[in-house]
């Protein structure tokens, strides 16, 4: 079983993020007596009355965000981001209109509800990162899309930028069909979209600052049953900084000392925090272990980073990887074989 200590790692990273009010006020994600009818009202409502403001407000901000980009030479971003934010509340009205017709066309259902949200599901994720590379001039290359299929796997994903909650619908799901069930922070119940088909299919919106024992109980009861499908988890848990590393090292030489030489080479990856990783792996032990290492969104991390035009005309480099359960050690040797793995993520994004 996954130690507790190594669960607290997981769960419990309150010190290594600064939250944002906006976000806790406007998603309720650390209320436990918050319905999800009032968290839907308020989120829905912002999202309807931010895109009808920016509407009719067009001719406004557009032709003045043309001018600071003409003084501020960092390739019109501000007039880029602003687009694509306008862009990407139209697609989440468009997706909740949706969402609202899947509920009324499948009562009683089931089976067929969560197959129309799949599908959902892949046109929104892959209509954002579509829409995001236009407007920032972004090019894609992909490398081991043969890696994906079979189902029957888990997915850890690097965690580098605000939008890397579309990369596995756009080069996972909506390539291949392959069905994932996501472990999502509970932060992003601050978009509806998430919010309302997060909820129709099985997921898990986990508590960063909850009870560790139960937190682990959600993450593992995504792997029951899970057939052909997969789970998807970062197993950073959030991005990278080098206050957040600092932090990560201190932690990991108070709970395993061993890693700490491996863990302090990384240069763009947080060391892993194992517990849900590991409880994954040991709820399904015959389950291969799919990696999605990127590179090229760096510059999507942060406000700052995006204000300074660093990420406008980069190409993203998204490479799979596929490791056979059969090749995966068993017991403590795990958490070493999960730490050696992210070393090569973080030698990958720094190719």
């Amino acid at each position: 079983m996954v130690e507790a200590q190594d669960e607290r790692s997981m769960v419990r990273p309150t010190d290594l993020r600064r939250r944002s009010r906006f976000v806790q006020l406007l998603a309720f994600s650390h209320s436990a007596t918050t319905s999800s009818t009032k968290r839907r009202l308020l989120t829905i409502t912002t999202y309807f009355s931010m895109w009808v403001l920016l509407t009719l407000l067009l001719p406004l901000w557009a032709p003045l965000a043309l001018v600071v980009g003409l003084f501020r030479r960092r390739h019109f971003v501000i007039l880029r981001l602003l687009m694509f934010f306008w862009t990407f509340l139209a697609i989440e009205m468009i997706g909740l209109t949706l969402a609202g017709c899947i509920y009324l066309i499948t009562p009683g259902n089931d089976e067929r509800r969560q197959s129309l949200f799949f599908d959902l599901e892949c046109w929104w994720g892959t209509s954002l990162f579509t829409w995001l590379c236009r407007y920032l001039s972004l090019t894609t290359s992909v490398e081991g899309e043969e890696n994906i299929l079979p189902g029957h796997v888990l997915v850890f994903i690097r965690h580098a930028s605000i939008i890397d909650t579309a990369l596995p619908v756009t080069f996972i799901s909506n390539a291949t069909g392959l069905r994932l069930r996501y472990v999502f922070k509970r932060e992003l119940l601050v978009d509806p979209c998430i919010d309302v088909a997060g909820h129709a299919s099985p997921n898990y919106f986990i508590d960063r600052g909850g009870s560790p024992a139960e937190e682990l109980a959600g993450i593992r009861s995504l792997a029951i049953n899970l057939g052909d499908q997969g789970v998807l988890l970062y197993p950073e848990g959030t991005r990278f900084t080098e206050r957040k590393k600092k932090i990560a090292l201190k932690r990991l030489q108070r709970t395993h000392p061993d890693l700490v030489p491996l863990a302090e080479s990384f240069r763009h990856c947080l060391p892993p925090k194992p517990g849900g990783a590991l409880t994954l792996m040991e709820a399904v032990p015959d389950a291969d272990v799919l990696v999605v290492a990127h590179r090229g969104l760096e510059g999507l991390a942060e406000v700052t980073d995006l204000l300074s035009g660093s990420v406008v005309g980069k190409e993203v480099h998204v490479s799979i990887w596929r490791f056979p359960a059969a090749e995966i050690p068993a017991g403590d040797e795990r958490r070493r074989w999960l730490f050696d793995l992210w070393k090569r993520v973080d030698d990958f994004v720094g190719a």
